[in-house]
Order: C-alpha cells, then structure tokens, then sequence
C-alpha cells in the first residue's frame, strides 16, 4: 500500500491527505513551490526595509506578520519534504534505540 502524502494547506485545522502522483499530488507541489516564493520574495522587501529609512510601528508590524506568516509557511514545507524522503528513504529514520539516523551512509 502507498504512503498518503500530507497536503500542504488546511482551511479548517484539519490535516489532508493525498495519493502521491497525479493531478492533487501536482497541485500540492505547485503550492509548496509558491509558498516558498512568497517567503523569498517577502525576504527581499524586509532587507530593504530594513536597510531603508527607520519604520514606523505600523510598517513594523505588517513587516513581522508577513514574516512570520512565510516563515510558518517555509517551516511547514520543509517537514512536509522531510516526511516524504524519511518515506522514500527508510534509512533516514532513527533506529529503535534513538540514536539519530545515519542518512543512508
């Protein structure tokens, strides 16, 4: 039996899950891919606001909720990946007694 893939968005706080292959599992990786270009470009506009004039509090603030919404974002990408390679890849999991994984070497 196929591993179901854990979908990259939740509207109700519930998790989805899909097939891996096919038409939802293209969507979810086109999704990731502009989740993590959203957080590339939010990057580039915060270092030059940073490097511009002083902010006012309320630029600051739509400046670190938008940060912290792509770095959730991003972070939520990146434990998505990983749990499809240590799926793909069964020597990335820890051993029973908890030592950290070799990574296949």
């Amino acid at each position: 039996m196929t591993e179901l893939r854990r979908m990259p968005l939740s509207t109700d706080g519930r998790t989805g899950f899909c097939q891996p292959g096919g038409i939802v599992a293209d969507i979810c990786d086109a999704i990731e891919e502009d989740l993590i270009e959203s957080a590339t470009v939010v990057l580039g506009l915060v270092k030059a606001m940073l490097d511009g004039p002083q902010l006012t509090a309320d630029e600051s603030w739509f400046m670190l909720r938008r940060t912290t919404e792509c770095l959730t974002d991003a972070l939520n990408v990146a434990e998505l990946r990983r749990e499809r390679l240590m799926a793909d890849d069964d020597s990335c999991l820890p051993d029973p007694a908890g030592r950290p994984a070799s990574g296949g070497a």
